[in-house]
């Protein structure tokens, strides 16, 4: 089946711009924001189809799916929620699609220095850290249970800010109303990011993230996410750190 759609989708490139024009509708986590923008241009321009996008927490957005959100695609920041989905017979079977990396970042010169992200979130002059909220974004618990395995939580704790996503997070340090905070390694590469300084949170390992079709047999759904595996969609995903 996936090798039909490949080739379909490789047809619809090659003739941009004709008939085709269907839609998908996709809920998709806040840290891979950037990517799909384009991603999703891309797509429209190559096939004709709308892509409508909303951006949040992987958890609102869970949240949202169960009780009923009109979305044709999940792209979760995490493989937990989809599988869920999966187990209750909310979507088909979950796939990869990326996996980010945690970073520190900062866009204060004076905080840049550091030759660590550990020495840096614990720094006195690191007064207000921003975190996304654990409960609901992966991107905050993993950068949450870094900080706790390096014993930082104590130190820590006091100067946190939480946002309801990595992309709220980041416009806390990118505004200056947090010195630093903890981002996804695609934020700090964007166009924004590049004006600051950020350390890998290696501890946090590599964060898995799977994407599922909530709408059986949605020929557009099943297309757009298969046409990721096309060199032109990997390309823009590895250009903002995804592997």
């Amino acid at each position: 089946m996936f090798k039909r759609l490949f080739s379909l989708v490789a047809l619809l490139c090659l003739f941009a711009g004709t008939a085709h024009a269907g839609s998908v509708n996709i809920a998709c986590a806040a840290n891979f924001t950037s990517p799909m923008k384009e991603l999703a241009a891309l797509y429209e321009k190559c096939t004709g189809t709308t892509v409508k996008c909303t951006f949040g927490s992987t958890g609102m957005l869970y949240g949202q799916i169960t009780k009923g959100a009109p979305y044709d695609l999940f792209f979760a920041a995490d493989e937990k929620r989809p599988a869920l989905l999966f187990k209750d017979g909310r979507s088909e079977q979950p796939k990869l699609y990326a996996k980010g990396k945690v970073v520190l970042w900062t866009g204060k010169k004076e905080l840049a220095s550091f030759s660590d992200w550990k020495s840096a979130v614990a720094s006195p002059q690191a007064k207000v850290v921003g975190i996304a909220n654990p409960k609901t974004a992966p991107y905050g618990l993993m950068a949450e249970e870094a900080m706790a395995a390096n014993g930082l939580t104590a130190t820590v704790k006091p100067k946190l800010v939480f946002g309801k996503n990595v992309g709220m997070t980041f416009q806390y340090a990118y505004s200056g109303s947090a010195d630093m905070a903890f981002i996804a390694l695609s934020q700090a590469l964007s166009d924004k990011g590049a004006d600051g300084k950020y350390w890998t949170v290696s501890d946090a390992g590599l964060v898995h993230q799977a994407a599922c079709i909530l709408k059986k047999e949605n020929t557009d759904a099943a297309l757009f996410l298969n046409w990721l595996n096309t060199p032109a969609a990997k390309k823009i995903i590895t250009r903002y750190g995804y592997e």
